[in-house]
């Protein structure tokens, strides 16, 4: 091997990436603060975003939300095309040919068609059906207590109070009202008995899921409690893909959205940016970044901090494996007929058909 010019035993100067800081090289040093910045920002983003806001009373008959916001694109206009390449920074939903602005007047938003594939796939990974299943009604015994609808609301946890909360204030006689004070105190305490529900509790809970005033509440409150601060985070990154905007919104339903929750959303996403160092803003491609984030999320899964998670968690990573499947087949937009695989197997040929 040639030997560099210079008197022998003499050291080599540092370059300007060498320098230390904390004791640490600038090269390395840089990465790790510039992630801690971002994922400090994350977490505050998220906090705000769940923070109690004044709310009306629910309308009678709610539907929903048919457009959820997402943020417009930061890099300069670029011309798409027709293709199922990997998603870059600009809306995966662009038509072929069509030049983005990044500053659109009305800014960028998920279509309704695509909201609707979303639930369709929590169908598929909560009940193993193509459609949500309002009635369901199940104790895994797992610490959620009962779970409970579509998006498995969990009594512990104080979601299926929301949900029986807004029923209520939509449809004041309803079978469900009597067990509110119940739901309110397992919810704030977070336990996970159901003896004080029992069976009366899940057949009047499958009597309310015949009133479609109910599915729709259904559906309104687990958007707010999971797709609304997992499209926060989203803006934050800039993932603007459709199967970017599903990884995030399933794990803050799986794995919880605040950053109080020990393998939350806000947690996974700190761990990815270290992991891929970066983020989609920072140059990362939202491709690799995806791919980092469902290694880590399989990681928290496989050894879960939450209590009571860990065989039901671990026994549920072919939800991840379906979802970095749909990655590796650019199906970013999740367009139908769309198939999940993994150990689920089932192809949605028309959203909520």
């Amino acid at each position: 091997m040639e030997s560099r010019p210079g008197r022998t035993g003499e050291p080599r100067s540092k370059g300007f990436w060498d320098r230390e800081v904390g004791g640490l090289p600038l090269r390395v040093a840089l990465p790790v603060v510039l992630a801690l910045v971002t994922s400090v920002g994350i977490a505050v983003t998220t906090l705000w975003s769940g923070a109690p806001q004044p709310t009306a009373s629910a309308p009678a008959g709610p539907t929903g939300p048919s457009l959820v916001p997402l943020p417009p694109p930061v890099s300069p206009p670029v011309t798409t095309t027709a293709t199922s390449a990997a998603p870059t920074t600009t809306a995966s939903t662009a038509p072929p040919s069509t030049t983005v602005s990044p500053k659109p007047p009305a800014g960028p938003s998920l279509p309704a068609r695509v909201v609707t594939m979303l639930d369709d796939i929590t169908a598929v990974f909560e009940q193993g059906k193509t459609t949500p299943q309002y009635a369901t009604v199940v104790d895994d015994h797992d610490g959620c207590g009962f779970k409970a609808g579509w998006a498995s609301f969990c009594t512990a946890r104080g979601d299926v109070f929301t949900v029986v909360s807004q029923y209520t204030d939509a449809v004041p006689d309803n079978p469900l009202r009597r067990f509110l004070p119940t739901l309110q105190k397992l919810g704030e305490s977070h336990s996970d008995d159901t003896g004080a529900l029992g069976d009366a509790f899940v057949n009047d809970w499958r009597t309310a899921a015949g009133d479609k005033r109910f599915d729709d509440i259904q559906l309104r409150v687990g958007h707010e409690l999971f797709l609304t601060p997992a499209l926060a985070i989203a803006n934050q990154l800039n993932i603007r893909s459709a199967l970017g905007a599903e990884d995030l919104f399933d794990t803050a339903l799986m794995m919880g959205p605040s950053s109080s929750d020990c393998d939350g959303l806000p947690k996974l996403i700190t761990e990815t940016i270290i992991e891929a160092s970066g983020t989609p803003v920072s140059g990362v491609t939202e491709q690799a970044f995806l791919t980092s984030f469902n290694q880590v999320r399989v990681k928290h899964m496989r050894n879960p901090c939450t209590p009571g998670r860990q065989k039901v968690w671990s026994a549920a990573v072919d939800r991840v494996q379906a979802l970095q499947q749909l990655a590796d087949k650019n199906c970013w937009n999740l367009s139908p007929p769309l198939t999940i695989g993994a150990d689920f197997n089932l192809t949605i040929r028309t959203p909520s058909e």
